[in-house]
């Protein structure tokens, strides 16, 4: 609901007092009595409603960020667990090198992405952002795991960066995401630095 149209109806009652109705008041007493009581009754309504749904959009949004949050620290630790892949894999012997590859999907964008909340109130840009990234770490994670297999070392290294890049722009993408929920960013400004990243991630 708009918030003019929510602001025109508070000042209804304020006109049924101007001067034109001063005759109908005088003539009809009753009757101006009766139409100020619904009036007043369907503006109390009107008003009621819309700060419900004011509550309930901000509680949504706090939501939201606590929800975006807990996934940022998911994918942060996913990052740390790929780089100690990273810096032991020199001193593992080589039977021992494949389990530390098999690096998953963030349960991120296989569960959490999914959810009703993040649906209903995520810009259209941040889907868009999440679901490339979502490809790429599902190409990534079929490279790693083929890379092992075939011993190919040097774009293990490579995937391996590639895949810790991807959860990095994810990061990015939630924190602008936090931003604008928190009204710390304008949403040209979010729409700019989302069309940066995507095409950066089609490239």
């Amino acid at each position: 609901m708009p918030l003019w149209f929510v602001i025109t109806l508070c000042c209804l009652p304020f006109i049924l007092f101007l001067p034109f109705t001063s005759a109908f008041r005088q003539k009809y007493p009753d009757a101006f009595g009766y139409v100020l009581s619904l009036v007043g009754t369907f503006v109390g309504i009107i008003a009621g409603l819309y700060f419900t749904d004011l509550a309930a959009a901000n509680d949504k949004r706090k939501l939201t960020v606590k929800v975006l949050e807990a996934s940022k620290e998911e994918l942060q630790w996913l990052i740390n667990r790929a780089k100690a892949i990273d810096l032991v894999t020199d001193t593992v012997a080589q039977q021992q090198r494949q389990k530390y590859y098999y690096l998953e999907m963030p349960s991120f964008f296989t569960q959490t992405l999914r959810s009703e909340l993040l649906s209903e109130i995520l810009q259209p840009k941040t889907h868009e952002q999440f679901n490339v990234i979502r490809e790429n770490l599902l190409f990534d994670v079929d490279l790693l795991r083929k890379d092992v297999a075939s011993s190919d070392e040097k774009h293990l290294d490579e995937d391996l960066k590639d895949y810790k890049n991807q959860l990095t722009v994810a990061i990015e993408v939630m924190n602008s995401e936090i931003e604008l929920l928190g009204k710390n960013i304008s949403l040209k400004e979010f729409e700019k630095k989302a069309k940066q990243r995507v095409d950066s991630l089609m490239r």
